[in-house]
């Protein structure tokens, strides 16, 4: 995990004492055989769903509390399962980040949603001698009884169990706005784009061609994106952008789901409507990728390719990339 703070994250009295009361989560769930080693033989539709869990490569762990108030950056890092998060106990946290930033102010939730490579940072709050575990419960992918069945989403797995120590050091409260960033707003005559992931291995009808570019985008623009999966559950990253959830089917997202992100979670046949910002940065031979984040989608080729070039050269550009063999290899 790499953690990018700047100015205003460092002006906030967000919990931020790294690994004391600050602490990252890489979640990720593993299959092992009975020698113990990783067994990467199984995998249905969304790819491999391991049965056992490890946080941050720590099996069955605990964390002990030392303040009254502890941030959890949590990262879905497994390949193919979706964590519907919350506490046993039922307790209410904060959330105060996504993917890319900070929210605008913090959200009180009991739930969150997490596919995989999304990222989510929450702020819970504990009593001396308090203990309460995280879990992922089942429900949340809006699949179908059978597809929710097959993906995972029927399972339960306790992740973490929270221990606070018998004194707590009293932390700030939350404060109550956080992110100052205008919020990503498309312009009237934004640029309009579709995506359609189906199957396993496409876009738009196509699997990833290293040698093909797919989206022209003009630097600095901000475009709507409109991306529809079909069929199992799937995600949607994009390399080099924040984006905004315009709606899902029309209903604008929950407030946590509101602020900065480059990761979003399909359920099957939900359109989410994406206003997304690009950098400034030009090249027109090296190309970013966007795909579904399930491992064993991306790997089989639901991606694809953009360039961000000069406003002036959108046309311009061929959008073969035969003479550059090295294009797709900037992934990651």
């Amino acid at each position: 995990m790499i953690i990018v703070e700047d100015e205003r994250t460092d002006s906030l009295t967000l919990p931020s004492e790294y690994g004391v009361d600050d602490v990252p989560l890489i979640v990720q769930d593993k299959d092992f055989d009975d020698a113990g080693q990783f067994d990467l033989s199984g995998g249905g539709g969304v790819g491999i769903l391991g049965d056992e869990i490890l946080v941050n490569g720590t099996h069955d762990p605990h964390f002990e509390v030392t303040a009254s108030r502890t941030r959890l950056r949590v990262l879905n890092g497994s390949t193919a399962r979706v964590y519907h998060l919350g506490f046993v106990d039922g307790r209410h946290f904060q959330v105060v980040a996504t993917d890319t930033g900070l929210l605008p102010a913090p959200v009180e939730r009991d739930r969150v949603l997490l596919s995989p490579g999304e990222r989510v940072e929450i702020v819970v709050e504990m009593k001396p001698g308090d203990r309460t575990v995280l879990r992922s419960f089942p429900g949340g992918l809006d699949a179908g009884f059978l597809q929710d069945r097959f993906s995972g989403g029927d399972d339960t797995f306790d992740l973490l169990q929270l221990r606070a120590a018998d004194r707590l050091r009293e932390s700030p409260p939350v404060p109550r706005e956080l992110g100052t960033d205008p919020v990503i707003e498309p312009p009237p005559d934004a640029t309009v784009r579709t995506f359609e992931l189906s199957g396993t291995s496409e876009i738009n009808g196509r699997p990833m061609d290293m040698g093909r570019v797919d989206e022209v985008v003009p630097a600095g623009a901000t475009e709507i994106w409109e991306v529809r999966g079909s069929g199992a559950p799937h995600n949607f990253h994009v390399h080099d952008v924040s984006f905004r959830i315009l709606d899902r089917d029309g209903v604008p997202p929950p407030a946590w789901l509101a602020g900065p992100k480059d990761t979003v979670y399909l359920p099957p046949g939900v359109l989410v409507r994406l206003a997304v910002s690009f950098g400034t940065e030009v090249d027109e031979e090296v190309p970013y990728m966007y795909h579904c984040h399930l491992l064993a989608h991306e790997d089989a080729g639901m991606m694809g390719q953009f360039l961000v070039v000069p406003p002036e050269r959108v046309d311009s550009v061929d959008p073969a990339l035969s003479h550059h063999p090295g294009g797709g290899h900037s992934h990651h």
